[in-house]
């Protein structure tokens, strides 16, 4: 697939609206206008940063402060042959592809990831996919193996590992998703899944050596669930935020020794959710993103939460979008207090394909 880069496109938006008393209510997204601080230093509000890709973006921050996001590499849902791919930037506002980081094997696809950093910086993605492409996923298609890969290079270049993580006896191979993090033990700590429409498990695995082999498998939660975003708050305390099938809301587990066992914390009523991502800001509170394709009311939506992920505020829309093929957000924080929120949606009015969004914000914005 060419490489493409698009920026400075930024798009309409009004006031969100937002709070107890408006909670349920539709928002258009953050104000058009940029702060000061940021249109001072030349980020807008958004931009189409990486186009004709449905991305289910991951960010990953280098050691030397750029960006790597890592996408699926094709403008549908699995549908089509296709892998995941490595784009760099110095900041967010322009992205340059690096080459792809798995290799499919014919009719077959590699789509669903989970990336981190391990002790040595170098970059860890585990991905998934399906079989029988021929020409399209259908009916007889069912996942494969999860392979493993690592660059050492900032994503330009990638050894290849081959199957990483077991099946899951009359489940599914086990599906990685969203950040691969760190655990107090130094074990790499990354989430995944294993299903059979509506049964779903949800794990965190664990690798001691930096990712090339993945030997410990804990349940999170053994139901309907899937794609467990993890996050870190340090020492051994650990949130997971998983959506349900069917119910399509957003359940949260904990752990308190170093994410070997967990329990659930609360749900919340979000319905329907795409996947979510939590990130610990530098002011100590924790961000949760998600997508919210809610008919008449879908976009990107954010909620915070100040004592490690009890209680949350009321949501607050950061982007406005008019369709519901959207969200899989993912956030990092960047210097000068600035927060960078990807997504990715099948289009808005004003680019109607296939695209990673991406939206700059200040701390001080998040209520």
């Amino acid at each position: 697939m060419p490489p493409r880069r698009l920026a400075g496109l930024i798009v309409p938006a009004a006031l969100a609206l937002w709070g107890a008393t408006h909670a349920a209510a539709a928002s258009s997204g953050l104000p058009v206008p940029p702060p000061v601080a940021l249109k001072a230093a030349g980020f807008p509000r958004r931009l189409i940063a990486i186009d004709n890709v449905c991305a289910w973006p991951n960010l990953q921050m280098l050691r030397d402060g750029s960006l790597v996001a890592v996408v699926f590499n094709q403008p549908n849902h699995g549908y089509t042959e296709g892998d995941v791919d490595a784009w760099h930037s110095a900041d967010g506002r322009f992205w340059n592809r690096l080459g792809p980081t798995t290799r499919h094997e014919p009719q077959t696809v590699r789509m669903n990831h989970g990336v981190g950093l391990n002790a040595d910086g170098h970059l860890v993605v585990l991905c998934n996919g399906w079989d029988k492409i021929a020409p399209r996923r259908n009916a007889a298609s069912r996942p494969i193996a999860t392979h493993g890969a690592i660059s050492r290079d900032g994503g330009k270049t990638w050894e290849q590992l081959g199957p990483v993580l077991p099946a899951e006896p009359g489940l599914s191979w086990q599906v990685p998703f969203g950040d691969i993090l760190t655990a107090a033990n130094g074990d790499l700590v990354a989430g995944t899944y294993a299903f059979s429409r509506p049964r779903g498990n949800i794990y965190a695995v664990r690798s001691k050596d930096g990712g090339r082999t993945w030997t410990h498998v804990a349940p999170i939660v053994k139901d309907r669930h899937v794609e467990a975003a993890m996050l870190h708050l340090g020492g051994g305390r650990w949130l997971a935020a998983s959506r349900r099938f069917e119910f399509l809301d957003l359940d949260l587990f904990a752990s308190e020794d170093d994410a070997f066992t967990w329990k659930q914390v609360t749900t919340l009523d979000v319905k329907p959710v795409s996947s979510a991502h939590l990130l610990t800001l530098s002011d100590g509170r924790v961000l949760l993103t998600y997508g919210n394709r809610t008919p008449g009311d879908r976009g990107i939506d954010a909620r915070l939460s100040s004592d490690g992920g009890r209680t949350w505020t009321a949501r607050q829309r950061l982007v406005a979008l008019d369709t519901g093929d959207c969200g899989y957000p993912d956030a990092v924080e960047l210097p000068g207090r600035r927060v960078l929120v990807a997504y990715y949606a099948d289009g808005i009015p004003e680019h109607q394909r296939y695209h990673m969004g991406v939206i700059n914000l200040t701390l001080d914005e998040l209520r």
